[in-house]
C-alpha cells in the first residue's frame, strides 16, 4: 500500500508539473522544458506542504487532497491548449552523442556506480550525520504533530533548528507514505539529474556541440565528493542543481524577458533559498545579473517585483519566521559591521569558523584529499582563471556584461565560500565545479583543441574517477557492471540487433518489475532496518555502541516516550515505523527549551568540543541552572519512560553530560537497561 500510495501522490505532482510547463505556460526545447518541469514539480511539492503546515494540517490526506484540486485547477485552465511537448529533439540527438566512446564510457560509469550505491541505500538505514541529527528528525516531528515546528538540536551547535527547511520538505514529502525514510533516503537522486541536465543546456547555450556539453554534465556528475551524496541524504546536491537551474533560466530571460522565464527563474532561486543559509550568498550572485536583465527592460520592471513576490514565498518561510520568534531573519547569527551589531544573536561568526582552519582551504588539500578529481584539476581549475581573458581575445567586440560576469563568476563563488561562509565544506563548492567545468569546455572551444585531446582527457577523468567513487567489493562490483554495460552498448551500437519484443511491451515490463521489486525492497528495509546498522559499521563510520543501542531500544520499546542527552543523534531513537516520541527534556524551568527562549544567552567555543558543551551551561544559556528537581518535573510532564543518554560528543576524553550523574545517583527512579561505553539507556519508574 505505501508503494502505491507513493507512486499516487508523485505522479499527481508530476502531472501538474507537466501541464503547468508544456499546456500552460509552453515552454520550448526538449531540455528546458525538462528543467523547467522539475523546478515546478519540486516547486509544488514544496508550496503544498508549507500551506497545510501553516495551517497545522499537514497530513498525507490532505496533501493528496490539495495537489488533487492543484492539478483539477490546472488542467481545467489549460484544457483547451495544445501540449509544447516535443521529444524529437532527444531522438535524434542521441545516435549521434552515443557514437562518441568516451559518452558511452562515462554514462556506463556513472550507471553502474550510481545503480549499486542506489541499491545499498534502499536496503540500509541512513548513515549521514546532518539526515540523522535534523534532515529526518524534524520530517518525523512535522507527520507526528501535522505542523511545521523544529524541536530544538542539543550538544552540538544549535543553529538547524532555525535553518531553512526546504530540503527536509522534501524529505518528508518522501516519508511520508512509508512511515521510513526508505526512499527519502535517496531524496538527492533527483537533483543529481537535475544538475546534469542543467550543465548540459548551459554548455548548448554557450554554443558548445551536444557532445561537448554531454562530457562537461557527465564530468561533472563524477567528481567524487559530489558522486558521492548519492549515499546520503544531505541538502548540498539540491543547492547546487537548483543554483545551476536558475543559471539556466538566467539565460532563458536573456533571450525572452517575460513571465513564463522569470517564474522559472524565481522558482528556482526561491527553492535554492529554501535549501541552506550558504544559499544566501550565492542567490546574491545571481540576483545582480536579473538586476542587470530588468534595467535592459525597464518597461517590464513589474516582473521584478513578480519575481521578489515568488522568491519570498518559497524561500522565504524559516527566515521571516526566524523574524518573527526572534527579531532575527538569521538567527543565531550574530552579524556585526565595522563593530556595530546589525542582528542580534548569540552566535558570532568566529565562532562558527573556530572549527576550521587556514590549512582547511589549501589547494592542494581540496584538490587531492577532499575527492575533487583530476576534472578539476585538468578543467576546472584553469578554467576558472582562464575564460574571461580568452573570451576577451576571441571576441574583438567584448564580451558582454551577461557572459563577463558568468566567467568572472567562479572566483566569486570562491571568495564568497571563503570569506563569507563560515564552513570549510568542500560540498559547498558544488555550483562552481558544475560552472568551472561548462566554462572549461567553452574555453577548449574557443582556442579550437583538437577533439580527440579533450576526449582522451575526459577518459582520463571517468577512469581515474572511478576509482574514488567506491570502495573495496561496491567498486569491484560496480566496476564490473561498467565494463559490462559498456560492451553491451558497443555491441548493440555496431551490430544493431533487432529486439523481437515491441518497445512499449519493453518498457511496460520495466516499470512493473521495478514496481515490485520496489514492494520487496520496501518489506524487506522495514524487516531488517536496525539490524543493518550493526552490519553496516564500517561502510557507515558511524560508532558500534550506538547501532547496538539503536537496536535494543527499537526491539524493547513499542510507542514510548523516549528523552535523550548527549550526542544529537535523536533520529534512530523513534524506532521502526515512528512508534516511539524523542525529545530533549530540559535542565531548567524553560520546557521545551529552544535557543530563542533564552533571550539573554550568549554562546561562544573554541576549537575543542568541552568549550562548546561548557558555554551551553552558562548562567543565561539553554542549559544553565540546571537543577535535578525541575529536570525530573520535566520528565513527569512528558510521561518520559526512557532516557537515552549518549557520550558527549566529540570531546577528546569519554564524558557524558549531567542527566547521567543524576541518573546513576537515584537508582530507585532510573534502572539502567542497557550499558556499553558510550551509551547509557534508563527505564524510569513512573511511582
Amino acid at each position: 500500500m505505501p508503494v502505491f500510495i507513493f507512486l499516487f501522490i508523485n505522479s499527481i505532482v508530476g502531472l501538474s508539473a507537466y501541464i503547468a510547463v508544456y499546456k500552460l505556460f509552453q515552454y520550448k526545447g526538449f531540455v528546458d522544458a525538462l528543467i523547467c518541469w522539475f523546478v515546478f514539480y519540486f516547486s509544488q511539492i514544496a508550496l503544498t506542504s508549507l500551506i497545510l503546515g501553516v495551517l497545522s494540517q499537514l497530513r498525507l490526506s490532505n496533501l493528496i487532497l490539495l495537489n488533487l484540486i492543484t492539478l483539477f485547477s490546472l488542467w481545467l485552465v489549460s484544457r483547451k491548449r495544445a501540449s509544447s511537448f516535443d521529444p524529437r529533439p532527444l531522438k535524434n540527438s542521441l545516435p549521434a552523442l552515443f557514437s562518441n566512446k568516451v559518452i558511452l564510457l562515462a554514462l556506463s560509469v556513472i550507471l553502474s556506480f550510481g545503480v549499486v550505491k542506489i541499491f545499498i541505500n534502499l536496503v540500509n538505514p541512513p548513515f549521514g550525520w546532518d539526515s540523522l541529527n535534523y534532515h529526518f528528525t524534524f520530517p518525523v516531528e512535522w507527520l507526528k504533530n501535522a505542523n511545521l515546528h523544529t524541536p530544538i538540536t542539543v550538544f552540538d551547535d544549535p543553529s538547524p533548528s532555525y535553518y531553512p527547511i526546504g530540503a527536509s520538505l522534501y524529505f518528508f514529502w518522501l516519508i511520508l507514505p512509508f512511515k521510513s525514510v526508505f526512499m527519502a533516503d535517496l531524496g538527492q537522486v533527483p537533483f543529481f539529474v537535475l544538475a546534469f541536465f542543467a550543465v548540459f543546456s548551459i554548455s548548448r547555450k554557450l554554443s558548445l556541440n551536444r557532445e561537448f556539453s554531454f562530457l562537461a554534465a557527465s564530468l561533472f556528475f563524477m567528481i567524487p565528493n559530489f558522486f558521492k551524496q548519492l549515499q546520503i541524504a544531505y541538502a548540498d546536491v539540491m543547492m547546487a542543481a537548483l543554483f545551476l537551474a536558475c543559471l539556466n533560466s538566467l539565460f532563458l530571460l536573456r533571450g525572452e524577458f517575460s513571465r513564463r522565464n522569470t517564474l522559472s527563474w524565481s522558482l528556482s532561486l526561491g527553492l535554492m533559498l529554501s535549501t541552506k543559509t550558504v544559499a544566501l550568498p550565492y542567490s546574491a550572485l545571481l540576483t545582480i545579473p536579473f538586476i542587470y536583465l530588468t534595467v535592459k527592460n525597464i518597461n517590464r520592471v513589474y516582473l521584478f517585483f513578480f519575481s521578489a513576490a515568488v522568491v519570498c514565498a518559497l524561500g522565504g518561510f524559516s527566515y521571516i519566521r526566524n523574524f518573527i520568534e526572534a527579531q532575527n531573519p538569521l538567527y543565531p547569527l550574530n552579524l556585526s559591521f565595522w563593530g556595530r551589531e546589525i542582528l542580534k544573536g548569540p552566535i558570532s561568526a568566529a565562532d562558527y569558523r573556530s572549527r576550521f582552519s587556514l590549512g582547511d582551504y589549501r589547494f592542494v588539500k581540496m584538490l587531492f584529499h577532499e575527492g575533487l578529481g583530476l576534472q578539476t584539476l585538468l578543467f576546472v581549475l584553469p578554467a576558472s582563471f582562464l575564460a574571461l581573458p580568452i573570451a576577451f581575445i576571441k571576441k574583438r567586440r567584448g564580451v558582454g556584461f551577461f557572459k563577463g560576469y558568468l566567467f568572472c563568476l567562479p572566483v566569486l563563488l570562491f571568495l564568497a565560500y571563503r570569506f563569507i561562509i563560515p564552513y570549510a565544506n568542500l560540498r559547498y563548492l558544488y555550483p562552481l565545479l558544475g560552472l568551472g567545468v561548462i566554462l572549461a569546455f567553452y574555453t577548449a572551444d574557443k582556442l579550437n583543441l583538437p577533439r580527440s585531446s579533450i576526449n582522451i582527457l575526459s577518459a582520463i577523468c571517468v577512469i581515474s574517477s572511478m576509482a574514488e567513487l567506491a570502495k573495496r567489493r561496491e567498486l569491484v562490483t560496480s566496476a564490473i557492471l561498467a565494463i559490462l554495460i559498456f560492451a553491451l552498448s558497443l555491441i548493440m551500437i555496431i551490430r544493431r540487433p533487432r529486439i523481437p519484443v515491441k518497445k512499449s511491451v519493453l518498457y511496460m515490463g520495466i516499470v512493473i518489475s521495478a514496481v515490485i521489486s520496489l514492494f520487496v525492497l520496501q518489506d524487506y528495509y522495514i524487516k531488517n532496518e536496525y539490524p543493518r546498522y550493526l552490519k553496516m559499521v564500517k561502510y557507515s563510520g558511524f560508532w558500534p555502541d550506538a547501532a547496538k543501542a539503536w537496536d535494543w531500544l527499537n526491539s524493547n520499546t513499542e510507542g514510548d516516550n523516549v528523552a535523550y542527552a548527549g550526542r544529537p543523534v535523536p533520529f534512530p531513537l523513534y524506532g521502526t515505523n515512528f512508534k516511539n516520541n524523542v525529545y530533549y527534556v530540559s535542565v531548567n524551568k524553560t520546557e521545551p527549551a529552544k535557543l530563542h527562549y533564552f533571550p539573554d544567552s550568549d554562546y561562544a567555543w573554541g576549537e575543542d568540543f568541552i568549550s562548546l558543551h561548557m558555554s551551553f551551561e552558562e548562567e543565561g544559556n539553554y542549559r544553565g541552572g540546571a537543577d535535578f528537581s525541575t529536570w525530573m518535573n520535566n520528565l513527569g510532564r512528558r510521561g518520559t519512560d526512557y532516557l537515552f543518554v549518549y557520550s558527549l560528543h566529540q570531546t577528546k576524553e569519554l564524558a557524558f553530560p549531567v542527566e547521567d550523574d543524576w541518573a546513576r545517583q537515584n537508582k530507585v527512579f532510573f534502572r539502567p537497561v542497557f550499558i556499553n561505553d558510550t551509551i547509557h539507556i534508563y527505564k524510569i519508574s513512573k511511582g
